[in-house]
C-alpha cells in the first residue's frame, strides 16, 4: 500500500450536464476548459439513456475486462473517482427500471436523459500521476 497526502484543495466545480451531452466526454471537455488538472470526484447523479462501462472478467494477473453498453432508461445513482493530470478515472453504480444494477468503470458513450449534476474538488498540490506496473494496470505515483 501507498498513502498520499495534499494539504491544498481549490475550487469546487459544479457541473450539471443536460439531455443529449455524452458524460464522460462532457467531464473532461469541462475541467479542461476550467483549467484543473487535479480533482477528486466527489459527487455524481443523474439520468441516462446510454450507458457504457466495464468491469473486470477473471482474476488473472494481467487485465482481461468486459464492455458493455445499455440502451435504456438509467438512472445513475452514484460516481465517484479521481482526476489525475486532466484524466478522470470515474466508477459508477447505476440501475434500470427493471431491477438491473450495474456498476463498474465509466467509457466513453454514455449520453445524459434528462440530466447529470457532478461536483469536483480541486486539488492543486496532487502531484501524482498513473503508471503501467508489470501486469498492465495503471496505478498512482508520485510525479
Amino acid at each position: 500500500m501507498r498513502t498520499f497526502v495534499c494539504h491544498e484543495y481549490g475550487r469546487v466545480i459544479v457541473m450539471h450536464l443536460k439531455k443529449g451531452d455524452l458524460l464522460l466526454e462532457s467531464i473532461t471537455e469541462g475541467l479542461k476548459n476550467e483549467g484543473v488538472k487535479n480533482a477528486l470526484l466527489v459527487s455524481g447523479i443523474g439520468s441516462l439513456r446510454k450507458l457504457c462501462m466495464h468491469g473486470i472478467k477473471e482474476c488473472t494477473d494481467t487485465p482481461s475486462d468486459y464492455y458493455y453498453t445499455v440502451e435504456a432508461p438509467v438512472e445513475l445513482g452514484c460516481l465517484q473517482g479521481i482526476v489525475l493530470d486532466g484524466v478522470p478515472h470515474l466508477h459508477g453504480v447505476c440501475s434500470t427500471p427493471d431491477g438491473k444494477t450495474y456498476v463498474g468503470h465509466l467509457e466513453p458513450g454514455s449520453e445524459i436523459q434528462f440530466l447529470g449534476e457532478l461536483s469536483f474538488i480541486e486539488v492543486p498540490d496532487m502531484k501524482l500521476t498513473r503508471r503501467l506496473n508489470e501486469f498492465g494496470i495503471g496505478y498512482i505515483d508520485n510525479l
